[in-house]
């Protein structure tokens, strides 16, 4: 499930000007319920507004493969699910 979380909360934070911003703004306040790893805890308290600025820049900042972000973006749950 943290997995599919976390690309969730990422893709989403990609599209959603909103939720991007209070994501950089209090990432340990917006993800503290969130089902995370560590790992992923930290990459997502560890980005900043310039990995936003393509998908290639943030599955690069992510840790994560583009195909994969870009799959996900396309999912229902993370267009209407904001943080």
């Amino acid at each position: 499930m943290s997995r599919r979380e976390f690309l969730i909360v990422l893709a989403h934070a990609h599209n959603c000007g909103m939720c991007r911003a209070k994501l950089l703004a209090d990432s340990a306040g917006l993800l503290a319920r969130r089902s995370l790893t560590d790992t992923e805890r930290n990459i997502l308290e560890g980005l900043e507004y310039e990995d936003f600025v393509t998908p290639e820049t943030l599955s690069r900042a992510a840790q994560v493969e583009r195909a994969e972000l870009e799959t996900y973006s396309g999912e229902a749950v993370v267009r209407l699910r904001h943080l």
